[in-house]
């Protein structure tokens, strides 16, 4: 679908397969819904369960950095990454989405209770997520069986955390970066101090947010072995 970009989904398809090849640490990648270039378009990315959540959101925001690169040659457009529905407005105007752009809604998982705690608020009682990712979720990289296997099924002490995590990445959402170094502030402050009882870091530009971003996943990773799964 090309809608009134001058790029094609099956452009963005085939950059994203190439790059995806690259990868050790993603078990799917793929979309649901529609794949409407002129709109947004929906991701649902896994982890591999024995891989670094680390070295997992290295790669998914290597991908990112490298999509925009094409975007930014090619077409003089970027690709704007968001991560709820209810954020995608407000977010796309402070990021100044061009004409051109290219919209993502991410949803970014490491097991599936933490998909089913983040679904959980939008299901209505008859549906089931299950149902929904069998019939929908169509992936670029692995399959979306992979989900339902045992070790993917095993829940994490820190679910929950993973979910604030994922909401709260604006790595690649081309926010300003006064925008962007006062929100990550703010969620480390909430994430390290409320949650996990940790002194916060103090983010003062943006080499710091990746720089905490990724800190955060090498606590989490340890403080989840720790805990272990179940």
């Amino acid at each position: 679908m090309k809608g009134n970009r001058p790029y094609t989904w099956e452009e963005i398809k085939i950059f994203l397969e190439k790059e995806l090849k690259k990868t050790k640490h993603i078990m799917t990648f793929g979309t649901i819904g529609s794949c409407d270039v002129s709109k947004d378009i929906d991701l649902i990315i896994t982890k591999k369960p024995n891989s670094s959540i680390e070295k997992f959101y290295i790669e998914l925001h290597r991908i990112f950095d490298n999509l925009d690169n094409h975007l930014v040659n090619k077409y003089k457009a970027r690709a704007i990454i968001f991560s709820t529905s209810s954020e995608q407005d407000s977010l796309l105007y402070v990021s100044k989405y061009g004409k051109n752009d290219l919209a993502f809604h991410t949803m970014v998982y490491i097991t599936y209770p933490q998909m089913q705690k983040d679904w959980a608020w939008a299901l209505f009682p008859n549906d089931n997520l299950k149902d929904i990712l069998m019939g929908h979720y169509i992936c670029i990289i692995g399959d979306k069986k992979d989900i339902f296997y045992p070790e993917f099924q095993k829940g994490n002490y820190y679910d929950s955390i993973f979910n604030f995590i994922y909401l709260y990445d604006k790595i690649n959402s081309h926010c300003p970066k006064e925008f962007l170094i006062k929100y990550m502030n703010h969620a480390f402050d909430y994430i390290y101090r409320k949650r996990l009882g940790l002194k916060a870091p103090v983010v003062k530009n943006e080499k710091d947010v990746k720089k905490y971003f990724y800190q955060l996943c090498v606590i989490l990773d340890k403080l989840s072995k720790e805990k272990g799964r179940k």
